[in-house]
């Protein structure tokens, strides 16, 4: 085995056995050494990173916790909040939904949605339950708009794969939707607020423009989440079922949709979308449990049914 003696170069005195890694400034003539050909500085490097922050942006953009975030499209405006897709400026890019302020009360809502999804990906970390913290949105920055822009923004990652709203949804069918549509979109609801209500949590905002869905992968998202309370009850609860019947009940479309759907399936959107007693009863495992019944006594054995849009 061969013997290596690190030295300088210059004045050949010994240098630390990291000079065959990195830098070192030699003890004896005070040299900078390195080992490599190609060098870069740790001021160069942060220049880089600022350029790279900087560039790429192809429209306006607004900068919050210190990144920015180029606004792509405009995806629709709440009460108190302009909603965009954005992607950040940087050199690792990714798609993200901005709430921007559109009202003063906007701060207090944003950080009341922030905290509310913060403590419910607690609750949904590991288990069974890991499944809904893939459901539920997640938050990258909260805060007040820098620069040029006043304001207060939300930052949330975007899902993959979502086509748009179920509000979108009605309007893109508007003489109802094929029935078995209807099964998999509310069981995937019930399932949403079934883990809410088991740990005493309610929605509280449940409508259509407030559940996303994604049509290959048969999946809903529920948004909109500044309205959530814990320690909600009864009635909290059940008028979260009730929506979620109601969007049911929308989807199905008011020209005769409801009269295509199998009697016991109407039967059971249209009691759990009006009798609130039934919908406290039932709970959201219970209609779960009687829409898969009724599911199976109209259409068979559950299958896959693509949803083209």
């Amino acid at each position: 085995m061969a013997w290596v003696a690190v030295t300088c170069p210059q004045c050949s005195a010994p240098l630390p056995r990291v000079a065959l890694w990195r830098s070192v400034k030699c003890g004896s003539c005070g040299a900078l050494i390195t080992k490599t050909e190609s060098l870069v500085t740790r001021d160069t490097f942060r220049q880089a990173l600022l350029r790279a922050r900087q560039s790429g942006a192809a429209g306006q953009v607004i900068l919050c916790g210190g990144q920015g975030y180029s606004l792509m499209e405009r995806l629709g405006a709440g009460e108190v909040s302009e909603v965009y897709l954005a992607q950040r400026v940087g050199p690792l890019p990714f798609l993200a939904v901005v709430k921007m302020s559109s009202a003063s009360r906007a701060a207090d809502a944003h950080s009341c949605e922030a905290d509310v999804l913060r403590e419910l990906q607690a609750l949904a970390c590991d288990g069974v339950d890991a499944y809904f913290s893939q459901l539920l949105p997640e938050v990258v920055a909260i805060g007040v708009i820098e620069g040029g822009t006043p304001g207060h923004a939300l930052i949330l990652k975007a899902p993959n794969g979502y086509w748009g709203s179920l509000a979108a949804l009605h309007e893109r069918f508007p003489q109802g939707l094929d029935p078995r549509h209807m099964v998999w979109i509310w069981r995937r609801m019930l399932g949403m607020l079934g883990f809410l209500h088991a740990r005493s949590w309610a929605h509280g905002d449940v409508r259509p423009e407030h559940a996303l869905v994604h049509p290959a992968d048969h999946a809903v998202r529920l948004i909109g989440w500044a309205s959530a309370r814990k320690a909600a009850g009864n009635d909290a609860q059940a008028a979260d079922l009730m929506r979620s019947a109601r969007i049911i009940q929308m989807l199905l479309g008011t020209d005769g949709g409801m009269n295509q759907a199998p009697a016991e399936l109407a039967s059971l959107v249209r009691q759990a979308a009006s009798d609130a007693a039934f919908c406290q009863q039932q709970g959201a495992a219970g209609l779960d449990a009687t829409l898969r019944s009724a599911a199976r006594a109209a259409f068979g054995p559950p299958a896959y049914v693509p949803l083209v849009l």
